[in-house]
């Protein structure tokens, strides 16, 4: 509550339920199973998209190649494995870049299927360019 204070009290918290267009070209969308109201975005511009999935998996080394591997603190551990498993072949699928919590720097790639996984694959960053 802490954290959400000053927000509260400026009246610029505002709550959302479900798929929810938050302004033009971002859309957040449920995903819940690491936690009941897990939320990814979607970033579209210019006919590219861009996935913000925050913690729809942890363990790169293990999850990208078995997206089906789950943790027993997750919420509910049959809906995370499901929600990784239709994001993974959506995005890998559609080309879609992926901006990726739990991944090394820079932590934005792609997904290109392998098997019966994926592979991550980074965007190549160069400083200062």
């Amino acid at each position: 509550m802490t954290v959400f204070k000053p927000y509260l009290a400026a009246g610029k918290f505002k709550p959302f339920d479900g798929e929810t267009q938050l302004i033009p070209g971002v859309r957040a969308v449920p995903a819940a199973g690491h936690t009941p109201g897990h939320t990814i975005y979607v970033i579209e511009s210019g006919g590219e998209r861009m996935l913000a999935w925050g913690d729809l998996m942890h363990v790169a080394a293990i999850q990208f190649p078995l997206p089906s591997a789950t943790f027993e603190t997750e919420w509910s551990t049959t809906k995370s494995a499901q929600q990784r498993q239709t994001i993974f072949a959506d995005v890998a699928n559609r080309g879609d870049y992926v901006a990726a919590a739990h991944v090394a720097f820079p932590g934005i790639g792609k997904l290109r299927a392998d098997g019966d996984g994926y592979t991550w694959v980074p965007v190549s960053y160069i400083f200062g360019r």
